[in-house]
């Protein structure tokens, strides 16, 4: 069992991620009870930057009125709603993850991982022209998220003061941008466990294909990110279920995996049921599947050296739910005061839950948790590693991924429990608290309102050491 022993050193950094690790160790186990080798060992480390850049673009009811550029563009004229680009956002992440992998039996296997954050810094701006000379860049003069002082217009005329100078208005920023003091996370992030079993393995049975199960249980060990902290954690739990087939030929190991992951909120987390008409009380489950294969030029497995390419596809289904977003912490540091009064006059830009449902939480501050809708993610990889020895091994690999556009508020006003078809507003007749939901929040969920995030690209490298005992 001396090449298993090999070829289970070479797992990347996350098991049970998608293109995350170098081809067919998705199916590698470490041994146990195995002859005269009684007991495995496998030590890994990983180092990961990911940078994540996007445009956030607005909803927005066309208005000849107003300068935005995206007017030209409306396909039904005025009233139509189209898309304004406002922000550029970018997000820098570097990560060291520890994992220990014990064999526990034959072909029986459990892995911890650790994972510590490093350094975790994002940017909010305007956006720009995007390099072309004659595209508008915005600036407070028509950005509806930071907008700046401006004239005065309704019904598409200017407003005349008692001077007979247009009259002028300050309008209340959804959050400031550029965006100062946004937290710079790093800490203990959330560790995972992960039982993994091959009920199939080729090297017993060279007839077969080596076909591997697992399950992984993410758990809430890091601090809950929050407005007033650093903290890297989610507070769920990442249930997963997996299995991975793959089969060496000579100088090639093709392989696929499937995959799915359901969260369960933690009871400290930013993810309450507050009941009546809540839509979601927490992330939605994520599914997703890997191909690749695994090209071997040169190998030499009397003296352990393996010199290998690995090539990947993935693909990720993202399903709606209350999360965190790009724009959590901008959301979370422009809070402020709300008013219990449904009467109230309340800007436009000001977040507050909704003060019409019968929760606990209406009238209440925005925590910047969003109902982000569902999106899918496809993902590229390519990977290089050398197995120097029999107990030593290193790599490198490079990613590219994008995630379709989709809100980052989306929220619905409620649910209809009377029958009448519709979610009433307050002063209809068959208006009732316990038809909203205590999630939405008017200033980012109504339409006309909403943010979109676009043109989303990740980039990852990623450096990896494995040490076998």
């Amino acid at each position: 069992m001396k090449r298993r022993r090999l070829r289970a050193m070479w797992l990347g950094l996350v098991v049970l991620a998608p293109c995350a690790a170098p081809a067919a160790v998705l199916t590698d186990v470490v041994d146990a009870a195995d002859g005269d080798d009684p007991f495995d060992v496998t030590a890994d480390v990983a180092y990961d930057r990911t940078l994540r850049r996007a445009k956030i673009t607005r909803e927005f009811v066309c208005d000849p009125a107003l300068t935005l550029d995206t007017c030209d563009n409306a396909p039904s004229g005025v009233g139509a709603l189209v898309y304004a680009k406002e922000l550029r956002f970018q997000r820098v992440t570097q990560t060291m993850t520890p994992r220990l992998r014990f064999g526990l039996f034959h072909d029986l296997e459990l892995a911890l991982e650790v994972p510590v954050v490093v350094d975790d810094t994002q940017e909010v701006r305007f956006a720009g022209n995007g390099g072309d000379p004659n595209g508008v860049a915005v600036d407070p003069s028509i950005s509806t998220i930071a907008p700046g002082e401006r004239d005065v217009v309704v019904d598409g005329r200017l407003v005349l003061g008692p001077d007979g100078q247009p009259l002028r208005e300050d309008p209340e920023n959804l959050f400031d941008v550029p965006q100062e003091g946004l937290p710079t996370r790093s800490g203990l992030g959330d560790m995972q466990l992960a039982l993994r079993w091959s009920p199939f393995n080729q090297e017993r049975d060279p007839a077969r294909a080596t076909w591997t199960l697992d399950f992984g249980w993410r758990m809430p060990t890091g601090e809950i990110m929050k407005a007033d902290n650093k903290g890297v954690g989610r507070g769920v739990h990442g249930l997963t279920l997996g299995t991975s087939i793959a089969r060496r030929f000579e100088h090639a190991e093709p392989y696929a995996r499937l995959d799915g992951t359901l969260f369960v909120p933690a009871s400290d987390s930013l993810f309450k049921d507050y009941r009546f008409a809540q839509e979601y009380v927490g992330p939605g489950p994520v599914a997703g599947f890997t191909i690749g294969t695994e090209v071997v030029p040169y190998e030499d497995p009397a003296r352990g050296i393996k010199l290998f390419f690995d090539f990947a596809l993935g693909a990720r289904y993202h399903a709606k739910g209350r999360d965190y977003s790009e724009l959590f912490d901008a959301f979370a540091s422009g809070g402020r005061a709300c008013s219990l009064d449904p009467n109230a006059t309340v800007d436009p830009n000001r977040a507050c839950y909704s003060v019409d449902s019968n929760s606990e939480l209406a009238g209440q501050p925005f925590d910047g948790i969003t109902t982000v809708e569902q999106f899918m993610t496809a993902e590229g990889r390519v990977g290089f590693g050398l197995q120097a020895s029999q107990h030593l091994r290193i790599g490198t690999a490079l990613s590219l991924a994008h995630d379709t556009e989709h809100f980052l508020s989306s929220a619905d006003v409620g649910r209809d429990t009377n029958g009448t078809g519709i979610v009433e507003s307050r002063g209809d007749t068959s208006w009732s608290a316990d038809e909203q939901n205590p999630t939405y929040v008017r200033a980012i969920d109504s339409v006309g309102r909403r943010l979109r995030v676009e043109e989303t690209t990740v980039f990852n490298v990623q450096m990896n050491a494995s040490l076998m005992f």
